[in-house]
């Protein structure tokens, strides 16, 4: 009886019925799903909905009840083992797609900021954990009146972890980073943000200190974007390049600062690069300084900037992490970039050729990163920049991006992050999907004169290097800009 039971509960296990429930269940997952994604142009997902229906029919037409003969036992046992791999690629195939909707959401619709407050001690240090401060002093600026709000919670949130600390004031960043450097202070307590003022006068801060523990301020942000239809009209991205420890919404120096301008009907992208040094007046101060302390206000304050000193629009701001650039060119399966000169970079010592060079993401890291061994110093770095970024998207908007969807995708998720909808992301990429049309992509960027000056807004007594903006290149990458907002195609001469 209980060998007959077994027998009859396997045999149910095993029918046709349940195999090829299985497999309509995985279908009307994977549809559901891309439907949900809503990447895929119409006449796309009804070829793949066609096709899984097919499918379907293939392997009920297999494993149908027949005459008991031996054809029919084999046919229905090979009909079961293919149903039963249609399923496993189904379901893989609604893993991948459900990747895609999860990273879309991670990505999208940035509506906060982080502050991370870090405690910092030299690296040769002996102190390995919070614990170890016990009963020590360390410094932090409680004077910076930008920082004091946040100062205050994350001084409080320390004292929660170890209560015996003790928190002096530094005057001044400067001095913060000479007490730690000559040991006068055992640690200093900053905003990351903030490592630029140190940096200014020790330029390896960054290699000669470690983290010993850190504290985050989420603050959600207002909409700043200006929405058009992205599949219609021309719009703008600010793109820009941090380099921080922290999530990718944390307050930093915007290293990176370049304009995307993209006019889905015309099919051209124009790159408009604009130096870090850039002697500019920032939004949230009323006071010139370099563009890349806009961004110690949040990236709206690095746009509003922008669009301040540019008399344009900015419909859409992205963030990612420079760092991230090596995971993202990798998971991309390398990139082609054009240089105009043979170098050596500095960051891994790659040896880089007049012409086409194959980079990996370290590589392509060590290119963009490269100023002073190059002629035109920084001038040429957002040059090289655009380049690394015109050979991510001629790999992205390529078929090759199929064979590296998951490891893009995961390179992406963490490490970017936008204020554009995810509906408008889909439907840019529907678009492209339809015609598969090739985009002319163009370069070019805002220029100045080097000098040293004091009377910066953020560090107003140090003698640093700024650029100081010459107004025709403002005006005529203005220009081309508006050309394309108003509809208009654009002819740029490329020079290398």
């Amino acid at each position: 009886m209980a060998k007959n039971s077994k027998d009859n509960i396997v045999s149910k296990i095993v029918s046709w019925k349940v195999i090829l429930g299985i497999q309509l269940v995985a279908s009307i997952v994977l549809v559901a799903l891309i439907f949900k994604l809503n990447a895929l142009p119409m006449l796309y997902t009804m070829v793949v909905i066609g096709v899984i229906v097919l499918l379907a029919l293939f392997s009920f037409a297999l494993m149908k009840p027949s005459k008991k003969d031996g054809k029919g036992k084999i046919r229905n046992i090979i009909g079961k083992i293919i149903s039963i791999l249609l399923s496993v690629l189904l379901m893989i195939g609604s893993l991948y797609v459900a990747q895609g909707n999860s990273v879309l959401d991670s990505i999208t619709g940035a509506n906060e900021k982080t502050t991370r407050i870090s405690l910092v001690v030299l690296k040769d240090s002996d102190y390995q954990s919070i614990s170890d401060l016990k009963n020590k002093t360390i410094e932090a600026n409680l004077d910076d009146e930008d920082n004091a709000k946040y100062m205050s919670k994350a001084i409080e949130a320390l004292n929660k972890e170890e209560s015996t600390i003790k928190v002096e004031n530094a005057s001044s960043y400067a001095q913060m980073a000479d007490d730690l450097y000559n040991e006068n202070t055992e640690a200093i307590y900053i905003n990351e943000a903030n490592y630029g003022m140190l940096e200014e006068e020790h330029d390896t801060f960054l290699n000669d200190t470690r983290v010993l523990w850190s504290y985050d301020i989420v603050e959600q942000t207002e909409d700043i974007s200006k929405n058009v239809n992205v599949t219609k009209e021309a719009f703008t991205i600010f793109i820009s390049g941090i380099d921080t420890t922290g999530p990718v919404s944390t307050v930093s120096r915007s290293d990176v600062n370049m304009l995307v301008t993209v006019n889905p009907t015309t099919k051209q992208i124009l790159m408009t690069s604009i130096p870090r040094d850039y002697y500019v007046t920032l939004a949230n101060r009323g006071e010139k300084d370099k563009l890349t302390h806009a961004g110690l206000g949040g990236v709206e304050n690095s746009v509003a900037t922008i669009e301040n000193f540019m008399d344009i629009d900015i419909n859409y701001y992205a963030r990612v992490n420079f760092t991230s650039l090596i995971e993202m060119v990798d998971a991309l399966g390398g990139i082609t970039v054009y240089s105009p000169v043979s170098f050596t970079t500095m960051h891994g010592g790659y040896q880089i050729h007049e012409g086409n060079n194959e980079m990996n993401g370290d590589k392509a890291l060590g290119f963009v990163r490269e100023r002073y061994g190059l002629s035109g110093g920084d001038n040429d770095r957002v040059k090289n920049q655009q380049r690394v970024l015109t050979g991510m998207l001629e790999k992205a908007m390529s078929p090759a991006i199929l064979t590296n969807y998951s490891s893009v995708l995961s390179s992406i998720e963490g490490s970017f992050e936008t204020n554009m909808s995810s509906g408008e992301i889909t439907s840019l990429i529907k678009t492209q999907l339809n015609d598969m049309s090739s985009w002319d992509i163009y370069q070019v960027q805002l220029s100045g004169s080097g000098q040293m000056m004091t009377g910066g807004s953020y560090m107003p007594n140090n003698r640093l290097y700024y650029m100081v903006p010459d107004e025709s290149s403002i005006n005529e990458c203005s220009s081309l800009i508006q050309q394309m907002v108003n509809g208009e195609k654009i002819n740029v001469e490329q020079s290398e």
